[in-house]
């Protein structure tokens, strides 16, 4: 019945949406194929193209949207919205051009980044991230990856910044795109900094090892960041020298910052060698934003100071002290004001009823729609029953076992550390018995009887809440105490040797050990199916723990000494 209901949908969807999509202008095509490779040749078609030879509205806004993405791909910054706001507002009506829709989010987001509105940028580039189709890899690495360098600028979201281009990297490694792979590397390496200094160093020669095995000009500016790292967290002011050196005679044109001077007059001055400091101070290239300012107070209070030139040093470590204090604060005065918000899934469909014209084609649409409503009434009344069923399952098993725990705690009520972690483990059984009991549709339903269908969508959705039980920490604090007591601290043992595993898979392990049921796991931890339950306990153990045993022998093993 499943596959009947799929193949009706399938065809359903087919007449409406196959009436044919827009053919575009011949000439935006070809400045949309030059687009990722060529973006300058593109923004020059682009604007020499006249608008008034555009005549229909899809080619006008496909036309706002190719010169926003040109404009920012060849840097010419935004000075307004208006192109891709025209854009945006006819694929937003047009759903089926998806990709497109997706596209003018993006290059939204981008304007709006230049335009100062970080808060706005980070809105439509989610927007784009929740509206890309889930094959279209490159678009969700590129959300991915501009979002996290948006969260770049934001000093305190750095761990942020790492989970969203490492969602990048895995897109375009699925696309063998080897110029974001090499973006992505780079500004992982620059996001790490001193807080990660294994990431970054590894991120960093991965970025200049790609760049030259492609024979791509990123290697300096990727060179210039590892100078940095090596100058300011590795002390290693030889290694930097070399660096900043190999920029200065090889890529000085091609690196994308002018850090690197400062890092060679540093290195040098560190090094004892004043004079070569002097001589590539001369140099440098006057400072053009907050940060090159800062580094250009840096050499010049490092060369007073090699030099003995006590005043001048002061006075100009007072002023870089001020610059750098204006400069941070003015990045915490960008935050944006909501980050990970829920999105609304865009469902511009275009009116079917203005794509049919034919009485049998309406009829047979209403049909399928019919069949389609039944089947679905008949689906829910069954999951609906089923799902009581589990329910009564669980509570049963509840009983049992707060009925052997009670009988335990009765039979070693004279060991009071014994009885003390059998209330541990009633308590919170009691906790999750009350907490399944509040949010579980209690009504027992004659399946025969016919149910509106709104009273059917509405024990599905508290059926959908059931499953996303949150359980109070009073109700963790007691399983653990009470594991921890029976199995002689074998929760602590494994938070103490494996602090790497998941909170959830911390869970996981305390409610096994607790004897709780498969069926009440999945309910507490949110899994979609009680028979995976074992199949999480193997794998925590052989991956979590990296110990090739089962889950029961890891314990028994803990018990008798053998793991320690």
């Amino acid at each position: 019945m499943p596959v009947v209901i799929l193949v009706m949908v399938a065809v359903l969807v087919a007449v409406v949406t196959g009436c044919g999509a827009h053919r575009y202008d011949g000439r935006l095509v070809a400045a949309d194929s030059l687009m990722r490779n060529d973006p300058d040749s593109a923004l020059a078609l682009l604007e020499a193209l006249p608008t008034a030879s555009l005549t229909t509205e899809g080619d006008r806004a496909y036309h706002g949207l190719l010169l926003a993405q040109a404009r920012y791909k060849a840097y010419v910054v935004a000075t307004s919205d208006s192109d891709i706001n025209r854009a945006l507002s006819y694929y937003r009506d047009h759903s089926s051009e998806r990709e497109k829709l997706t596209r003018a989010y993006i290059y939204k987001g981008a304007v709006m980044e230049e335009l100062g509105h970080p808060d706005s940028a980070m809105y439509y580039y989610k927007s784009a991230e929740a509206t890309a189709a889930p094959d279209d890899y490159f678009n969700l690495g590129y959300c991915k990856y501009r979002i996290g360098e948006l969260f770049q600028a934001q000093i305190s979201q750095d761990s942020i910044a790492i989970l969203m281009l490492k969602d990048a990297l895995h897109y375009f490694t699925l696309l063998n795109d080897t110029n974001y792979i090499i973006a992505c590397y780079g500004v992982l390496g620059a996001v790490c900094g001193v807080n990660k200094p294994d990431s970054t160093e590894y991120y960093l020669s991965k970025a200049i090892k790609l760049s030259q095995q492609f024979d791509s000009t990123k290697q300096y500016t990727y060179k210039s960041k590892l100078a940095g790292f090596n100058l300011y967290y590795k002390k290693d002011y030889d290694c930097a020298k070399n660096i900043s050196m190999d920029i200065m005679r090889n890529g000085a044109n091609y690196c994308e910052e002018s850090q690197f001077y400062y890092y060679a007059v540093l290195s040098y001055i560190y090094l004892g060698n004043i004079d070569s400091a002097k001589l590539i101070a001369n140099i440098i290239p006057a400072p053009i934003d907050a940060v090159d300012s800062m580094m250009h107070y840096d050499v010049v209070a490092e060369l007073a100071k090699a030099e003995l030139e006590h005043e001048k040093y002061s006075n100009t470590l007072s002023k870089n002290m001020d610059l750098k204090t204006n400069y941070i604060y003015g990045l915490q005065g960008k935050k944006l004001i909501s980050t990970e918000k829920e999105f609304r899934q865009l469902q511009a469909i275009n009116n079917a009823q203005n794509r049919i014209t034919n009485l049998n084609l309406i009829l047979f649409i209403a049909f399928i729609a019919t069949v389609f409503l039944l089947v679905l009434v008949f689906t829910m009344k069954t999951q609906i029953k089923n799902h009581q069923t589990r329910i009564n399952e669980i509570y049963h098993q509840l009983d049992e076992s707060l009925q052997h725990l009670e009988q335990e705690r009765e039979k070693n009520k004279h060991n009071k550390t014994v009885s003390q972690l059998t209330a541990y483990r009633i308590s919170a059984l009691q906790e999750l018995y009350y907490d399944i009991r509040v949010k579980a549709p209690t009504s027992g339903d004659n399946t025969k009887q016919i149910i509106p269908l709104s009273s059917l969508l509405k024990r599905m959705n508290e059926r959908n809440e059931l499953l996303k039980l949150e359980l109070r920490d009073t109700f963790w604090e007691k399983i653990k105490l009470s594991v921890d007591g029976e199995y002689n601290g074998i929760g602590s043992f494994v938070e103490r040797h494996y602090p790497d595993i998941s909170d959830k898979e911390k869970k996981l392990f305390y409610l096994s050990c607790a004897n709780i049921s498969p069926q009440i796991i999945k309910l507490c931890l949110n899994y979609s199916n009680a028979k995976t339950v074992s199949n999480y306990k193997i794998k925590l153990v052989r991956e979590g723990f990296g110990l090739n045993m089962s889950f029961e022998e890891f314990v028994r093993r803990y018990l008798t000494g053998e793991i320690s």
